[in-house]
């Protein structure tokens, strides 16, 4: 639910949090090249039985089935955190829609609204790292992606939801940078766009 107080001061240098076992033989314990360093926050045990148990770090960091491992893990991590996404999306959709759920349905709202929200304030900025380091990857880490806008209010959403938003004559996804969302509403770009009745992403 939170990230460690040194996860984003050490980046470059963190190690990875996953044990690499083979046949339930313990490998190494600081072995990183199994999942991407913008993943780094993920603990866990990778146990395989198609890699040799006498083998050497050097020797596994050429091994083929190690980069497939790692492939499938990156794709397998990223599929989890888009899952916890896409049920914090429809436990907002299900509020909204039925208020005359049965009471283990609206526990099962309960349960899964706020989490990504939670988990995006924890770790965003590593998803933003990985959309730089991971090209592989970018449409995937894309979908992550929450946001202010000038219509959201408290809430940040996604790119999915803004361009679902967009009016019928918008060709265009408009954002603007700065400090904070109060100085940047008094850009002038963004009065001419606010005029239009045009969402803008902060």
């Amino acid at each position: 639910k939170t990230a460690p107080s040194d996860l984003y001061t050490d980046y470059y240098k963190k190690q990875s949090n996953l044990k690499l076992y083979v046949r339930r033989v313990m490998i190494s314990d600081e072995f990183d090249e199994l999942l991407p360093r913008y993943l780094g926050f993920v603990k866990g045990v990778v146990d395989s039985d198609s890699l040799p148990l006498n083998v050497s770090r050097e020797m596994l960091q050429q091994n083929k089935v190690l980069k497939v491992i790692g492939k499938k893990m990156t794709r397998k991590a990223l599929a989890m955190i888009k899952a916890l996404a896409d049920a914090e999306a429809k436990a907002d959709d299900d509020d909204d829609d039925d208020d005359d759920d049965a009471d283990e349905d609206k526990e099962k709202v309960a349960a899964a609204s706020g989490k990504y929200t939670e988990f995006w304030k924890a770790f965003g900025k590593y998803i933003k790292m990985g959309l730089i380091e991971d090209t592989a990857n970018r449409a995937r880490l894309a979908k992550l992606l929450r946001y202010h806008t000038s219509k959201s209010g408290d809430k940040e959403i996604s790119l999915e939801d803004y361009v679902a938003n967009m009016k019928e004559d918008q060709k265009a996804i408009y954002y603007i940078s700065g400090d904070d969302k109060e100085a940047l509403m008094k850009s002038p770009s963004v009065e001419k766009l606010l005029a239009k009745d045009y969402e803008i992403i902060f």
